[in-house]
């Protein structure tokens, strides 16, 4: 087993590559360049398969959950496509958003830590400061919520009211 595959079957990548790693023993950063296992790229718009127009000049990174201590970076070249719809874009990442920095498994997981411990606790696991932990927090939930809203809402009915002290 080449040492790519087995940095793909350790992390789980489904889907992806791992062209190239490289270990930081110093800072405890493992950073791995991949790329996506298809060879078409997809519009983010229409999810159609689009014509790769160029290659994007610069790496773009993504942090990826920690894996024994050690804090791990996805590196990966967006391309730009021809969309026979939109026009000339760029390819939709298929394990992040398209602005944010962490994959959506580094979302999930932070997702759970925090409904299951302080933000603090999570924080210092995930190996980010706690000001930016509450940052990508509200972000996500925020782009989770947006599609959830409660449309023509008439009647909300209360079921039990209690005053007591500290409750109004």
């Amino acid at each position: 087993m080449t040492v790519n595959k087995f940095m793909r079957k350790l992390l789980r990548l489904k889907g992806l590559l791992v062209s190239d790693l490289q270990f930081r023993y110093r800072h405890r950063i493992l950073d791995l360049w991949v790329k996506p296992h298809k060879n078409g790229c997809l519009c983010p718009q229409c999810k159609r398969r689009g014509r790769i127009v160029s290659t994007m000049q610069g790496y773009r990174r993504w942090r990826d959950i920690p894996i024994c201590g050690w804090t791990v970076l996805l590196w990966y070249g967006p391309r730009e496509i021809e969309c026979p719809q939109h026009g000339r874009i760029q390819e939709d990442i298929p394990w992040a958003d398209a602005y944010s920095r962490v994959t959506y498994r580094f979302e999930f997981v932070m997702l759970i830590y925090c409904q299951l411990m302080t933000q603090k606790a999570a924080a210092r696991i995930l190996h980010v400061p706690k000001s930016t932990l509450s940052d990508m927090l509200h972000r996500t939930i925020t782009r989770i919520r947006d599609g959830h809203r409660i449309r023509r809402l008439r009647t909300i009915g209360i079921d039990e009211i209690s005053y007591c002290k500290g409750h109004k």
